[in-house]
């Protein structure tokens, strides 16, 4: 052996003997257990009123860090599927989504309050810095995200990235003194998250088509870019670009019914949850006085307005029930509040926000059921999709942002100017200019209606007659989504979905009270709206089927039926029809707390007429 090599081979032999019994020179130190809180060290008092759900979040952190891949390929990957459902997390470790979970571990190392153990923990620190390296290990050299496959880069993947990253940098960033990480990768970070904002702020060619379909996935880069901004408000490229697509945006994205459009049309979930998300953090930098601000507070009042005609409240003000036959993707029948910092500002999302006085009886009995129960906390539940999501890192995204509740008065006044509660008679009409989509809304003393028509954009949607609202009883009939029995419509002798559940090329009388369209290629069904009853008139070649879909409420008396009649004594409502039809009843399932579904099914042949009517005044 050369003399020349012999310091090379000692290094190599030391190197071996210094390796720890069973590693490897390419495996890192192994982690310490993150270990689960004591709760009998931790009090309810230390809790503010916004902090009550975060003990059953405090008591499962620790199965969350210790989730994180520790070695290996994939380290810093998130192994259990506490965010985006089994379904996602096990597509594999390309899924950006996936790593979204970051921030629910910034959020316990970064937040310095005497309920959180964790804050500055070193053993929380190695996971976080973990997850932190894989993700920009993840990306694209341009940018990009993938989500549904390796090297898949997609637009939501992308523009979400920024969203959650925002807000993990916000509180790495307040924390860097006492928590800090390691300050070559916070770096990376920073500029991972800037690549991603760039990418998608400048790259139309790759986003912006999709972006016009399904437009809560891109608006997650104005909040991503709002945060970053409130982070480096030195930042001389962002702003310029940002105030260009925010007005673009608003030319591509929005419907002039009101709607922002996903999947082309209309859908409650993803805008009242996901866009408005982007809003509100959005708005935390651009409030009142500025472009984008009052952009945004016009933008929340034209959706506003637009629930006001398709998400009916309740009686008893529980709940909001949607007109959701005309959803889009997601399936949600009712909504009970909506609270973010718009209601400061804009007076009809008043009438769907929590009221001061509402909050502070639910942090009354929310702090006496802590009491009671305290360091006992349910399991994790694992599920498909973001629903089965049982520790979302939204639980942690808006803490720190402004939400504005109203009193009761101004809860109450907003309500009184609803459209279906300001007045008891008019025919409103609304139309979109990208699809042919068309929404009748009846409002007569006695009930309340809608109409949907025209182009089926979605498999899912449910056209036709899609809801009925009385004063007395709020949603009596609404048409389900994506359901079979559920859908109110016509159902001929052999098919498994209704008409309605396709293209409904309705006609309108010129008071818009009268509506005729065809049923498949030989039938025809008119639905006429008078003054107390709704009358419908089927003809189709053959035996078919008419289905209504009931809302039963638990306790409010079971559907009468006997010769040509059906009634439902609680809601005010009767049902007639010709004598010769046997109807069935078809149980469904609970769709809103204690309301389930309950079709009433009146098979006919050839021609059927049956009416709806009214036999309580509001």
């Amino acid at each position: 052996m050369k003399p020349a090599t012999l310091p090379g081979v000692v290094l190599l032999i030391g190197a071996v003997l210094c390796l720890p019994l069973g590693g490897s020179a390419a495996e890192p130190p192994r982690w310490e257990k993150v270990p689960p809180v004591d709760f009998s060290k931790i009090k309810l008092d230390d809790f503010s009123d916004d902090e009550l759900d975060l003990p059953y979040y405090l008591h499962h952190f620790h199965t969350v860090a210790n989730a994180i891949e520790e070695n290996g390929p994939t380290r810093g990957f998130m192994t259990i599927p506490v965010w985006r459902g089994r379904d996602k997390n096990q597509q594999g470790p390309h899924n950006a989504r996936v790593m979204e979970s970051h921030l629910t571990l910034a959020f316990f190392y970064c937040t310095d309050r005497p309920l959180n153990p964790y804050f500055g923990d070193k053993r929380v620190r190695d996971r976080l810095e973990a997850m932190l390296t894989f993700w920009c290990d993840m990306q694209h050299e341009d940018g990009r995200f993938s989500e549904y496959k390796p090297q898949g880069w997609n637009l939501p993947a992308t523009a979400f990235a920024t969203k959650f990253m925002g807000q993990t940098l916000t509180l790495l960033k307040r924390a860097r003194d006492k928590a800090p990480i390691d300050a070559a990768l916070y770096e990376r970070v920073i500029e991972a998250d800037r690549k991603a904002i760039m990418v998608v702020l400048t790259r139309d060619d790759l986003f912006w088509d999709h972006a016009k379909r399904f437009t809560n996935q891109y608006t997650n880069v104005f909040a991503g870019a709002a945060a970053y901004l409130n982070l480096f408000p030195d930042e001389k490229e962002i702003p310029p670009l940002l105030a260009k697509k925010f007005a673009e945006a608003d030319r591509d994205f929005r419907s002039p019914c009101g709607y922002w459009y996903e999947a082309d049309g209309a859908d409650f979930g993803y805008t009242l949850h996901t866009h408005h998300s982007n809003a509100r953090m959005t708005y935390e930098r651009f409030g009142h006085g500025t472009p984008i601000g009052d952009m945004l507070e016009r933008q929340e009042a034209a959706w506003n307005d637009w629930l006001g005609y398709n998400m009916l409240r309740e009686p008893d003000g529980s709940t909001f029930v949607f007109n959701r036959g005309i959803q889009t993707r997601q399936k949600q029948a009712d909504w009970p509040r909506q609270d973010g910092p718009f209601a400061e500002r804009v007076e009809n999302a008043r009438a769907f926000a929590t009221t001061r006085e509402e909050r502070a009886v639910w942090v009354k009995s929310k702090r006496a059921e802590l009491s009671t129960s305290w360091g006992k906390f349910p399991d994790l539940v694992f599920g498909e999709g973001a629903r089965g999501s049982p520790v979302s890192p939204y639980t942690f995204l808006h803490r720190e942002h402004k939400t504005w509740y109203p009193t009761n008065a101004e809860r109450d006044a907003a309500i009184a100017k609803l459209p279906y509660v300001a007045s008891d008679r008019f025919v409103k009409q609304r139309k979109d200019t990208r699809k042919n989509a068309v929404f009748t809304f009846l409002r007569r003393p006695s009930y309340y209606a809608t109409f949907n028509s025209g182009e089926q954009l979605t498999a899912q949607q449910r056209l036709g007659l899609g809801m009925l609202w009385t004063p007395k009883s709020g949603a009596v009939v609404q048409s389900q989504t994506d359901s079979d029995v559920g859908a109110w419509g016509t159902l001929a002798d052999s098919a498994k979905l209704v008409y309605e559940a396709g293209h409904v090329d309705a006609q309108f009388s010129d008071d818009l009270t009268r509506v005729t369209y065809p049923l498949g290629k030989g039938g025809r069904k008119t639905v006429t709206f008078g003054e107390n009853e709704i009358e419908v008139r089927v003809e189709h070649p053959g035996a078919f089927r008419e289905q209504i879909p009931l809302l039963m409420r638990e306790n409010a008396g079971p559907l009468q039926r006997g010769d040509g009649r059906a009634s439902l004594a609680s809601a005010g409502l009767e049902l007639r029809y010709p004598e010769s039809v046997r109807t069935v009843v078809q149980a469904g399932p609970r769709v809103i707390a204690e309301t389930r579904v309950q079709a009433l099914l009146l098979p006919a042949t050839d021609t059927l007429r049956y009416t709806i009517r009214f036999t309580t005044a509001p």
